[in-house]
């Protein structure tokens, strides 16, 4: 099954904290930065030929995280292992304060590696 993402997004400040991330997007374009989004059902859509049903996704609220913040560094870790899960690419998943001690461990990458 698949989901549409409606490309429009809340024009409203207080639901649409993207902005807060634009000197950073500017300053450093290949930075990768984590964005978390409340979405709810826009419409759904039927193809009469297949009976496909696909819903379209609306945002109702966006914010930006920095990802080289402690707040971007947990929802990187947190994305990574909902993908792990979903994918089924985990074969043992660590309980989450574990997790963070065992990355607390690790030097930072050096600048220019890629994760």
């Amino acid at each position: 099954m698949s989901v549409i993402l409606s490309g429009k997004l809340p024009r409203d400040d207080r639901t649409n904290g993207i902005a807060s991330i634009a000197a950073a997007l500017i300053a450093n374009p290949s930075d990768v930065h984590i964005v978390v989004a409340l979405v709810d059902c826009l419409k759904i859509t039927t193809k009469t030929e297949s009976g496909e049903v696909i819903p379209e996704a609306r945002i109702r609220a966006i914010e930006a995280f920095p990802g080289a913040t402690a707040d971007g560094e947990e929802l990187r870790r947190l994305w990574r292992r909902a993908r792990e899960r979903r994918t089924g690419e985990v074969e043992l998943e660590l309980p989450i304060e574990l997790e963070r001690e065992l990355d607390s461990l690790k030097p930072a990458p050096a600048e220019g590696d890629d994760e």
